[in-house]
């Protein structure tokens, strides 16, 4: 049973790409990349073979062991998505044994370019700490461990994440919990590189993770190398339990999502009427029924408002140097962060939409009334957040000669962002999770060309706004005339490219609108 789970995934996959051409080009990219930081990161472990004394290859495989282990829990869900190919709900009614399906899963999660690079990298370790024998015969069991605990950390984080997603109260914890890891992790990211510096830091820093389930596996075979042999062994045994604790945390996980595989609940939903809500609020045109059913979906789809709740919470993260006493000015930077997170965010809107495109096709809905209605959400969120984050962030540092810098920045990252994203969700829409499902997960093999696209995305929006970014730094440099050139400058150029892109994505939407059923048909 084990075996026919592995391959059905790795026979998923492979149909997956056959039936999807960018989604094979965004894994053969995924691969190339994955394959040049594999290279980079090859040659520093054997060149840590050679380091003398061995502290340095210490230092370095732990911290970066430990950064990875740490990854594997919480980047897969916050960023890209999890692959769900092989759900578990989607076992619910066959009768596995759920050890079997554990043990499955766990194997069948390999089957992908980042859990490779891993298995590779962690098997690579046992060239550095080819010393001694003992160590030799260590390494690669600490190695295994240490991959294994990735990817049952991430099940573990991803199943929780999904259970939690079922119900609104959890999509709302969800959503503050992801907020608060993000800020965490940038807390300690910045405390560490303003005190990098300081003379056994990184040391310190491993020595301390080496003895936390983040770097047990990677530490081991370090103090076998050192003499440590105890020491070693010990870690390597809490390494194992704290795995053992994991696997059991994600089997009792597991029986909840096969027993109850929809998070469904006994109770019936209570239903009154609300007429025609923000339908009747809107303008009786197609571009109005389109923004009222935006604002709708903003307001009542989990995978809307996931990513909303991260995007309105997350440039106050940057208030945490000014709250901690160190880089105040980072405050600044809300608005234009808003402003750019807003604009750019839906650059795949109509992949949402799956097969109820339809509606639009047969109706046929005009692409100037589709690319604008589309926008009427994030516009009118945009408005107050601007307005806000500008404000706080020049109450906070004091500077408020550079509020219209900053307001105009954000202003232009918002319009801009629009104008690429009307031309980018008409032209290439790429896998989204479909409606009911896990708004963090990812369809097989979609993880690299959302990266591929989101990139373009995101780096089209950012060159576009270079001119902006430039006089708002004259304007932080005391020029207080340079920030109201930039708010003007956002002015024109923002409704330039909003108009531009809004024409333009309205051509490609009227002339590949078929296609664009065709293909939401086939990545949904």
């Amino acid at each position: 049973m084990v075996a026919q789970i592995v391959s059905l995934k790795w026979q998923l996959l492979r149909n997956g790409l056959r039936r999807s051409t960018p989604q094979l080009v965004g894994l053969i990219l995924a691969g190339l990349y994955g394959l040049g930081a594999l290279g980079l990161a090859l040659s520093g472990l054997i060149a840590l073979r050679f380091a003398l004394p061995s502290d340095a290859a210490r230092t370095a495989i732990v911290v970066g062991g430990s950064a990875v282990t740490l990854g594997w829990a919480i980047l897969p869900v916050i960023a890209y998505g999890i692959d769900e190919t092989l759900d578990p709900a989607r076992f619910a009614t066959f009768a596995v044994p759920r050890r079997q399906l554990v043990l499955g899963l766990l194997l069948s999660s390999l089957v992908s370019v980042p859990a490779a690079v891993t298995a590779i990298l962690g098997l690579a370790t046992v060239i550095t700490w080819s010393r001694s024998v003992l160590a030799v015969l260590v390494a690669p069991v600490a190695a295994a461990v240490a991959v294994l605990t990735c990817l049952v950390l991430s099940r573990v984080t991803s199943t929780v994440f999904s259970a939690m997603s079922r119900s609104r109260r959890g999509r709302e914890a969800l959503s503050v919990l992801v907020v608060l890891v993000l800020v965490g992790v940038w807390a300690a990211g910045s405390s560490i590189l303003r005190r990098l510096s300081a003379p056994g830091l990184l040391p310190h820093i491993a020595d301390v993770l080496g003895w936390t389930p983040l770097g047990l596996a990677w530490s081991s075979p370090a103090d076998i190398v050192d003499g440590a042999i105890g020491s070693g062994l010990l870690r390597l045994a809490l390494a194992v339990v704290f795995l053992v604790l994991a696997l059991l945390a994600w089997d009792a996980l597991l029986l909840g999502a096969l027993e109850n595989p929809r998070g469904t609940s006994g109770g019936r939903a209570a239903t009154r009427d609300t007429g025609l809500g923000w339908f009747g609020r809107m303008p009786g045109t197609p571009t109005g029924a389109v923004a009222a059913r935006s604002i709708i979906s903003w307001r009542r789809d989990p995978r809307y408002v996931t990513s909303v709740t991260l995007m309105v919470l997350m440039p106050l993260g940057l208030m945490l140097p000014s709250v901690t006493g160190n880089g105040g000015l980072w405050s600044l930077a809300m608005a234009p962060t808003a402003g750019f997170l807003l604009g750019w965010s839906v650059h795949n809107d109509i992949a949402y939409d799956g097969t109820a495109f339809w509606a639009h096709v047969a109706t046929g809905v005009c692409g100037r009334a589709d690319r604008i209605g589309r926008l009427t959400p994030t516009a009118m969120a945009g408005s107050v957040l601007l307005l806000g984050y500008a404000t706080l962030g020049c109450a906070v540092t004091g500077r408020w000669d550079l509020w219209p810098a900053m307001f105009g920045i954000g202003l232009g990252f918002l319009l801009t962002g629009f104008g690429v994203a009307n031309v980018m969700s008409a032209f290439k829409p790429y896998p989204v999770p479909g409606p009911g499902e896990n708004p963090f997960g990812a369809p097989p093999g979609s993880s690299a060309l959302t990266l591929v696209v989101q990139a373009v995305a995101g780096t089209a929006v950012f060159v576009l706004n270079l001119p902006l970014l430039g006089i708002g730094i004259g304007a932080l440099l005391g020029h207080a005339w340079m920030g109201w050139l930039s708010l003007g400058m956002a002015v024109v150029l923002g409704s330039g490219a909003l108009v531009l892109g809004t024409w333009w994505g309205a051509r490609i939407y009227e002339r590949r609108a078929p296609e664009l059923l065709a293909d939401l048909s086939r990545i949904g």
